[in-house]
């Protein structure tokens, strides 16, 4: 069977290997900063091994042109890359359980989960550009939808489930459970096709750039072509895109890093208390807001629906803070604590549509796993400056900070176009270019 003659089974598969990216990304992500948050560690150092979760997803950018330039003919384009990085990210977690204790020897867990997700990182690059080439225009909101609403089941499995598995067997059971289910789903790329036959040649990666670069560029000046490319809607675009994806995540990045402190030092709660909440019914309304905002993407627009979650989720910022004398009270914070994890799911999804819209598909592994890069790089520079954030303001005023912020991209958004940007895809931009070349 192949992924391009059946849509449900595309669908299932993509699925299952976004579940694969979730689970280790709840356990890091919310597990192990509400563990360290309940040994005493501060902002700072839970900022900087969060970060780490983050930091090798700048790695997109390399993986991207690599896996674009070196198709299979027998094995597909993505298929063989998607099957390695999931073996290295189950290999990687499960070298994990030779730290004897997690709190004591934070630098060598910070390390082993850089280098964990530097495989998650290129399995990501090899499944995104999997869903680029395989998915219909009309699919990819509902698709990114389901997609990424799969990543956050995968982080609940990782994050609340892990949870209650190391509070009932132990941290090193938790960790040969993720294991065992990575392995489990890298079963599934083995045994399905991309398509019937794969009619991409090896190619060597410089090779395959310098083609590019001729095809699209011809021999014209780079002076000239970096003159054209600043005036034409396409170019302006793209990078437009990019500027919103390097924001996009700024305020939740910071916010992943202080909330754990203030739930556990500050509020009281234990680690498994934190941990439930934003690892179950959180993860659970990300889920959901995955799901819907996939629904609406393509009938609203990706670009609308994503400028409509952006004013929600800053809402949400503002009325947190708003309500501080009031974050004592349990059921307050569970009243509120979906806002977030709701209306970042649908703007997340918004804008992987949004970025698949403007990517070429030419270089689509490499565009697309650009955007995804800047995105991460959001989300790390978030965290990393976390500490430096609680020292400069109070819990409200970070709430407001982290409200501006996302406000400020809705400022940039209205001046992406996704029609210019397919009428300056490769292609066309190569006759284009070719033609104007000739004529000089």
């Amino acid at each position: 069977m192949n992924l391009a003659e059946h849509r449900s089974l595309r669908l299932f598969t993509l699925c299952a290997l976004y579940v694969a990216q979730g689970i280790p990304w709840g356990f890091m992500a919310f597990t192990l900063p509400s563990y360290l948050a309940a040994h005493g560690l501060d902002a700072a150092v839970i900022g900087t091994t969060l970060a780490m979760t983050t930091a090798p997803y700048s790695f997109k950018v390399i993986w991207g042109p690599i896996i674009d330039a070196f198709p299979s003919r027998r094995f597909g384009r993505r298929r063989p890359w998607i099957v390695f990085a999931q073996l290295m990210m189950a290999v990687t977690v499960g070298a994990m359980i030779l730290i004897p204790d997690l709190t004591a020897d934070v630098e060598t867990l910070g390390w082993m989960i850089f280098i964990h997700t530097i495989f998650n990182s290129m399995q990501d690059v090899a499944v995104d550009g999997l869903a680029v080439d395989l998915l219909d225009e009309a699919e990819r909101g509902r698709a990114n939808g389901f997609m990424y609403a799969s990543k956050w089941g995968g982080g609940g499995l990782g994050g609340w489930g892990m949870s209650k598995l190391i509070n009932h067997l132990g941290l090193r059971a938790a960790l040969v459970a993720q294991v065992a289910v990575l392995l489990a789903i890298m079963l599934l790329p083995l045994l399905v096709r991309e398509r019937a036959a794969e009619p991409e040649p090896r190619a060597f990666v410089v090779r395959a750039i310098a083609g590019w670069f001729r095809r699209v560029f011809g021999t014209r000046p780079i002076r000239t072509v970096l003159g054209d490319a600043v005036r034409d809607r396409a170019v302006q675009s793209a990078v437009l895109c990019a500027v919103v994806m390097l924001g996009s995540n700024l305020a939740a990045g910071t916010l992943s890093a202080i909330s754990p402190v203030l739930f556990t030092h500050d509020l009281g709660w234990s680690a498994e208390d934190y941990t439930s909440l934003a690892a179950g019914p959180g993860l659970a309304c990300g889920l959901a807001g995955s799901v819907l905002g996939g629904l609406l993407a393509d009938k609203i627009g990706h670009r609308r629906l994503a400028a409509i979650a952006m004013v929600c989720l800053a809402g949400g910022y503002a009325l947190w803070a708003g309500l501080q004398p009031y974050w004592i009270d349990r059921s307050t914070v569970y009243a509120m604590f979906w806002i977030e994890p709701f209306f970042l799911g649908v703007m997340t999804v918004s804008l992987f549509a949004l970025c698949m819209d403007v990517s070429w598909m030419a270089i689509a592994a490499s565009q697309f796993a650009a955007y995804m890069a800047l995105s991460n790089v959001s989300t790390t520079f978030g965290a990393r400056y976390a500490g430096l954030v609680s020292e400069t303001w109070t819990y409200p005023g970070i709430y407001v900070v982290a409200a501006a912020t996302q406000l400020a991209l809705i400022v940039v958004l209205p001046f992406v176009d996704q029609r210019a940007a397919k009428s300056g895809s490769p292609n066309a931009a190569s006759k284009k270019l070719q033609t104007s070349a000739r004529s000089a």
